[in-house]
C-alpha cells in the first residue's frame, strides 16, 4: 500500500521551477488531493476494519477465561446435614481452548487477510487515479495559462501595429480598409484574451476542488519540465514483464480469483446419496474458478495493450515535439520577415495578420503537445506502481 506514497509516479519526479510568493507544485497538489479525498478516506477505514477483522479472527484460536458467580434467596429455610440455610453463593472460573473446529479458525484468518489485502490494493487504486486526475487537473490550468501568454504575446505586437497603422492613416498612408483590419485583430485578440481568463478560472476551481482548495482563484501553477526523450530510458520489453508483479489491478484480479467459505464450531454430517448434488457443486465452483484465471489473463492481456498504446504515443509525441519546435522558430522568423516586409509596402496587411496567426497557432500548439507528453509520462508510470 505505501508504493503509491513512496512513489507518486514518474510524473512526480518533475522538477519545480519555483518563481516568487507561495505557489501550489504539482508535488503540493498531488499530496494534498490524497490527503483530502473522500474515496481515500473511506478506504482507509476499510482497512482498519479488515485489521479488526484480521485480529478478531486470531483471538478466536486462543483459551477463552470466564468467570460465572450466582446467588440464591430461598422463600423457605433449607435443612441438611450440614444444617440450614435460606441463601446460597456460588462462583467459578471456567477456561476453554478450542481444540478442534473443522478449519473454522484458520479460515477465518485466511478470510481476514485476504479482505485486508484487497482493500490495501483498493486504496493503492484510488490513489493512483486521484494522482492522475490531480496531474491532469493541474495540466489543464497549466496549458491554458500558457494559451493566454501565447495570446498576450500577441496582443502585444498586434497593439503596436494597430499604433503603427493608426499613425500611418492619419497620414494618408495606409488605406481605411487596412486600418479596420488592424483594429479589427486586436479587438478579437483582446476578446480571446477575456475567454482565456474565464477558462483559467474554470480550470483552478476544477483543481481547487480535487485538492480540496477553497481558494481556488488563487492558486498558483509551478512551471515544472521533464527530461525530454523518455523512451529511450525506458525499456518497454522489461516493462511489461514487471506488470505482474507491480500492477495494481492485476494483482487485484489474482485476488479475486481466492474464496472462502468458513463455518464457526464444528457441524458433521455424511450424505450417503444426493443424486450427484455435491458432484455438481464441484464441477461448478472449478468451472468458477476458470473462468476468474481468464478474467485475470485478460486484465493482463488488456494492461499490456494499454501501456504499449502510452509507449507509442510518447515516442510519436517526441518526434512532434521537435517538429513543432522547428515550426514555432520558423514562424517567429517569418512574422518578423513579414513585418519589415510590410514596412515597405511589399505586402498587404492581411499577409502580415495571416503570419501572427500562424506565429500564435504553432506556438499554442507546441506548448500543448508538450504537457501532454508531460501527461502520458505520469500515465506511463502509473501502470508500474
Amino acid at each position: 500500500m505505501k508504493r503509491i506514497e513512496k512513489k507518486l509516479f514518474v510524473l512526480l519526479t518533475l522538477f519545480a521551477m519555483p518563481l516568487f510568493g507561495e505557489k501550489i507544485t504539482i508535488q503540493n497538489a498531488t499530496e494534498m488531493a490524497i490527503k483530502n479525498n473522500r474515496d481515500i478516506k473511506k478506504g482507509m477505514l476499510e482497512i482498519e476494519k479488515s485489521r479488526l477483522d484480521v485480529n478478531k479472527a486470531w483471538k478466536s484460536a486462543y483459551f477463552k477465561v470466564t468467570y460465572n458467580a450466582s446467588a440464591n434467596k430461598y422463600f423457605k429455610e433449607i435443612k441438611s446435614l450440614a444444617g440450614s440455610y435460606d441463601q446460597t453463593y456460588g462462583h467459578n472460573v471456567t477456561l476453554t481452548q478450542p481444540i478442534y473446529t473443522g478449519g473454522a479458525v484458520k479460515t477465518g484468518i485466511e478470510i481476514g487477510k485476504e479482505a485486508l489485502s484487497l482493500n490495501e490494493l483498493n486504496l493503492d487504486k484510488i490513489k493512483k487515479d486521484t494522482i492522475l486526475s490531480t496531474v491532469q487537473a493541474y495540466i489543464d490550468v497549466y496549458d491554458a495559462q500558457s494559451a493566454l501568454r501565447v495570446l498576450e504575446k500577441s496582443r502585444e505586437a498586434l497593439s503596436k501595429n494597430y499604433e503603427i497603422q493608426k499613425e500611418k492613416y492619419s497620414l494618408r498612408m495606409v488605406t481605411k480598409p487596412e486600418f479596420i483590419e488592424a483594429e479589427r485583430s486586436l479587438k478579437a485578440i483582446e476578446a480571446s484574451i477575456i475567454e482565456q481568463k474565464s477558462n483559467i478560472e474554470i480550470a483552478k476551481e476544477a483543481l481547487g476542488i480535487l485538492i480540496g482548495y477553497s481558494d481556488s482563484l488563487n492558486i498558483e501553477i509551478v512551471p515544472f519540465s521533464v527530461e525530454e526523450n523518455f523512451t529511450k530510458k525506458v525499456v518497454l520489453k522489461d516493462d511489461l514483464a514487471k506488470l505482474t508483479s507491480q500492477n495494481t489491478e492485476y494483482q487485484m484480479a489474482l485476488k479475486k480469483e481466492k474464496s472462502y467459505n468458513g463455518t464457526v464450531g464444528l457441524n458433521m454430517s455424511w450424505d450417503i446419496f444426493d443424486w450427484g448434488a455435491k458432484k455438481y457443486e464441484v464441477q461448478k465452483a472449478q468451472k468458477e474458478y476458470e473462468i476468474k484465471e481468464i478474467e485475470a489473463e485478460q486484465a493482463l492481456d488488456s494492461l499490456k495493450v494499454n501501456m504499449k498504446k502510452v509507449y507509442y504515443q510518447l515516442q510519436a509525441l517526441e518526434k512532434s515535439l521537435e517538429a513543432k519546435r522547428i515550426a514555432v522558430e520558423k514562424a517567429e522568423e517569418v512574422y518578423e520577415l513579414e513585418q519589415e516586409r510590410y514596412n515597405y509596402n511589399l505586402i498587404t496587411m492581411k499577409n502580415l495578420l495571416d503570419a501572427e496567426t500562424n506565429l500564435r497557432q504553432s506556438r499554442t500548439e507546441y506548448e500543448s503537445t508538450r504537457l501532454k507528453y508531460y501527461y502520458l509520462i505520469s500515465r506511463y508510470g502509473a501502470f508500474l506502481d
